[in-house]
């Protein structure tokens, strides 16, 4: 287990503050700057940062074969717990500190093992700060989408959600017959030899198109949807339904929405933690973003079954939709859900990120607060402040300081 750290500020017996990795290789650059880098100056406490089991240069095996997923079976959250425990217990021994109260900080998926750490090692953790934490693990994440659309409804242009409702349906409408779909390569610059009769092809192109809205909301802000409202509309008032020219230099670098190649591009150099994320949520949380709800005007042409695909075409046909099931509902037996039985956590929130659906946004009692930033995307909070910082952001910031000074004595 790879893992970093920074002694900049530390004095004998001052808080230990722990950064956990998550799905992806870590950085000490961590370490040098965001909201625990300002608590341990404040502090006085050291710092680190752990890499979870499998992703960066944290491999359980010298060497495996990445598409056998009889090499990924100790890729578990609960393994990962257990690292941090037996991590932390040497962190313990190294600074000869056994007064320093311990702090775990966690972003999106760690946050989720910040907060189980507390859970499970309730001796070895003193405090979390959990930021854009999905603790609740769930099969068909419909929430996402909503949480989208609300974003675009509410900071978009005035009929921003009309007129993505009536891109998506003009879509839907053009996969219905093969001229249509042959109108479709041609405005979309679709490769010729691209097959869209095949449904898993038609899936990935829905999945692309609204990847765009996603990312807007997910790592975006307001500003950032307005103007992507006002480029669609822009682009709808040029084309007027009518098929745009596509010169040969651009045909030449036509796309093609290929499931089959999808799936192959997962095994490529350099996205084994893609691979490796998703034996997760097909395994354990799920997170699957469909389109099942009314409340969206993306159309509901991606659901469970595209995703349960996904995992039984990378890992076997033994990982089907009933092992999904499964493991969700080990998960959220074993760490509560929403509710996670925990004290002195620090739970945070942007009210913009889609993410915020399945994680808590509410107080759970006055040791277990949850701060919900408004117009704030997945994890603002730990990084950097920079002057363009909302006054909001800046509360948030300082009320997690109070907290977390608060729950290790320091005030």
């Amino acid at each position: 287990m790879r893992y970093f750290q920074n002694f900049k500020f530390w004095k004998i017996n001052g808080p230990i503050y722990l950064f956990l990795g998550g799905e992806n290789e870590v950085s000490p650059l961590w370490l040098r700057g965001g909201l625990m880098y300002e608590l341990a100056k404040e502090t006085e406490g050291a710092m680190f940062i752990s890499e979870h089991r499998y992703y960066g240069a944290s491999k359980p095996y010298k060497k495996y074969n990445t598409t056998d997923a009889e090499y990924l079976k100790y890729l578990t959250s609960r393994q990962a717990l257990a690292d941090i425990a037996k991590l932390l217990n040497r962190i313990k021994s190294l600074l000869s500190s056994n007064k320093s109260k311990v702090v775990v900080v966690g972003a999106s998926y760690s946050a989720n093992l910040a907060v189980w750490m507390r859970l499970e090692y309730p001796k070895l953790v003193d405090a979390v700060l959990a930021s854009s934490g999905p603790v609740l693990a769930k099969k068909d994440f419909y929430e996402y989408i909503e949480k989208v659309s609300d974003n675009y409804e509410r900071y978009g242009t005035s009929n921003c959600s009309e007129n993505i409702k009536n891109i998506f349906s003009r879509y839907d409408r053009l996969f219905e017959t093969a001229d249509g779909i042959k109108q479709l390569k041609i405005e979309e610059n679709i490769c010729e030899e691209c097959n869209l009769g095949i449904i898993e092809n038609k899936q990935l192109f829905f999945s692309s198109k609204i990847n765009e809205f996603m990312t807007n909301s997910q790592n975006g802000n307001t500003s950032i949807i307005k103007n992507h409202c006002q480029n669609l509309e822009n682009s709808l008032q040029q084309s007027q339904n009518e098929s745009i020219p596509i010169i040969l230099e651009e045909r030449n670098r036509c796309t093609c929405y290929n499931f089959s190649a999808m799936i192959e591009q997962y095994f490529y150099p350099g996205n084994e933690w893609l691979l490796n994320w998703n034996y997760q949520i097909c395994t354990e949380f799920g997170y699957f973003q469909t389109l099942n709800s009314e409340s969206q005007p993306f159309t509901n042409n991606l659901e469970v079954d595209y995703y349960v695909k996904t995992c039984s075409a990378l890992f076997g046909p033994e990982f089907d939709e009933a092992r999904v099931d499964a493991g969700v509902k080990y998960i959220n037996e074993l760490y509560g859900g929403l509710t996670p039985n925990v004290t002195k956590v620090v739970f945070t929130n942007g009210d913009l990120d889609p993410w915020s659906t399945i994680s808590v946004t509410e107080d759970l009692s006055s040791e277990t607060p949850a701060i919900l930033i408004p117009r704030a995307s997945h994890c603002l909070d730990i990084v950097s402040s920079t002057k363009s910082d909302s006054e909001e952001l800046k509360e948030a910031r300082k009320q997690v300081k109070y907290l977390i000074k608060k729950f290790i004595g320091v005030e």
